[in-house]
């Protein structure tokens, strides 16, 4: 019976966050300890966790000034006493059976777990309707007869939803690995994918949609982007010196390129007008820098979407954004 320790970063989530919170207090799974981090909300968000919390002992509730995700989810991490550590966002909520299907798949393989990762559904609020969302396909991933992977096993390891929120960590093995969001900047997420993903001896990957993703919510992440997407090429920086530092770059830089293009011609279109040229112009200068790793040509060829990369080298901004804008819709 582990205990899980559910960390909960909230900001203006108050529409949302009381089916946030009945998903995660009526789990058919009963041993957790729930972090919820008022990321200093302006609406209702910090009442509701108050009720919650004297309705259910589980529920801890940290306040702090405006600070962003990483720094709550840190705090969630420095108070978690669980032995697992799942992450939920305030506008999201999960299966009724999430935590009850990691508990018996722990005991049933009898062997440790450093991720437990789960696939998910995308609810969009106009439709309100679930779509199963295939954030991740286990058809690349290799057969394993004990069913435990490592980030090698992977035949496309850039591929898929990097969020931490459908994956279950076991807490030594992120607090032995020194592993925490890094602060300051947005996508924290993949650098963080990167940093447990690297390392880990043991993943364990179950098909199931356990979690629902809200979709076109205007507070969420993705949907309130501004000049603050030009964090992406920071955080690019720091995966890139990972995989350096862990001598990790040689064998997945084909596929980190491919990562590289994809990603930033993905936020090109999420990028605000006043922005879009000069977001063009960096991304296309980083992606000519990629012309001196002396790439094999018959391996890019093979890249997911390599005309993508070929056209940011030789077109403008604009000619890109006209070619491209149906496709991204």
């Amino acid at each position: 019976m582990p205990k899980i320790s559910v960390i909960i970063p909230v900001y203006n989530c108050a529409k949302y966050l009381q089916m946030c919170l009945d998903s995660i207090i009526y789990q058919t799974y009963k041993n957790l300890e729930i972090i919820c981090i008022n990321d200093g909300s302006k609406d209702n968000s910090g009442k509701i966790l108050g009720q919650y919390a004297k309705k259910d002992p589980r529920i801890k509730v940290i306040t702090q000034h405006n600070q962003g995700q990483s720094i709550a989810r840190n705090e969630g991490i420095e108070a978690a006493s669980g032995d697992y550590i799942s992450f939920i966002d305030g506008d999201d909520w999960v299966s009724l059976c999430l935590y009850q299907k990691f508990a018996k798949k722990l005991k049933e393989i009898n062997q440790d777990i450093d991720i437990y990762m789960f696939n998910a559904c995308d609810y969009y609020e106009k439709a309100q309707n679930l779509y199963l969302s295939q954030i991740f396909n286990i058809k690349n991933w290799k057969p394993k007869q004990n069913q435990l992977y490592v980030f090698d096993d992977c035949m496309n390891p850039f591929s898929g939803n990097m969020s931490p929120c459908n994956k279950i960590y076991k807490t030594q093995f992120l607090k032995e690995n020194k592993i925490k969001f890094t602060e300051g900047l947005i996508f924290e997420d993949q650098l963080f994918f990167l940093q447990t993903f690297i390392p880990t001896k043991a993943i364990f990957i179950n098909n199931d949609a356990l979690y629902m993703y809200r979709k076109q919510n205007s507070s969420s992440t993705m949907n309130s982007i501004n000049k603050n997407v030009f964090d992406i090429f920071k955080i690019i920086n720091k995966m890139e010196s990972y995989l350096k530092k862990t001598n990790n770059y040689e064998e997945y830089k084909y596929a980190f390129f491919q990562h590289k293009y994809i990603q930033y011609s993905f936020l090109f279109f999420k990028t605000p007008l006043i922005h879009r040229a000069r977001f063009y112009d960096e991304m296309k200068a980083r992606l000519m820098l990629c012309e001196q790793e002396n790439f094999k040509l018959d391996i890019c060829e093979r890249l997911v979407n390599y005309d993508i990369y070929q056209d940011i080298l030789k077109l403008n901004w604009f000619d890109f954004y006209q070619k491209y804008k149906n496709r991204r819709k």
